[in-house]
């Protein structure tokens, strides 16, 4: 995607508040967690190196998506980590690469830290989209949402 610049969360504070209204309005709203909750989880990842961490995808100077990678993000499968969690790109990007370009750089960015194989879950519908990503279901029927827990390793 052209002029598509994905930064870490800590390089691009500004977009902490956009990140995690996002990300609040997409997963947490409808469970009643409070947004205040949502945005102190993603100044923590502003506070560390390494992991967990965050990316925000932009362009033009406007955020267009994010992604994190965290230590876990299925309950069900507590023996897998680091996990990709979070995943959201703005409905007007959608289509444009953004969703794969910051999972490409969430892979790189965890090769580097030593990271050989990444987790993530993901509704049904969205299965040939991982797999067209050479994601693999490994898991399938996680929980109520019958949730598919896909790897891959950092380096494919």
């Amino acid at each position: 995607m052209t002029g598509l610049l994905i930064s870490d969360l800590r390089d691009r504070p500004a977009f902490a508040d956009t990140v995690a209204q996002r990300i609040w309005a997409a997963f947490w709203r409808h469970k009643d967690v409070p947004f205040e909750d949502i945005r102190a989880g993603f100044a923590r990842h502003m506070e560390t190196d390494g992991m967990p961490f965050t990316l925000a995808a932009e362009r033009d100077g406007m955020f267009c998506g994010t992604v994190s990678v965290i230590a876990s993000d299925e309950p069900a499968r507590l023996d897998l980590t680091p996990w990709i969690a979070a995943l959201w790109v703005d409905e007007e990007a959608r289509g444009c690469g953004v969703a794969r370009a910051l999972l490409d750089d969430a892979a790189m960015r965890c090769r580097a830290l030593g990271v050989e194989t990444l987790f993530l879950t993901a509704r049904p519908h969205l299965r040939g989209f991982y797999e067209s990503l050479s994601w693999r279901a490994i898991d399938d029927g996680i929980g109520p949402a019958k949730l598919i827990v896909f790897e891959k390793a950092t380096g494919a």
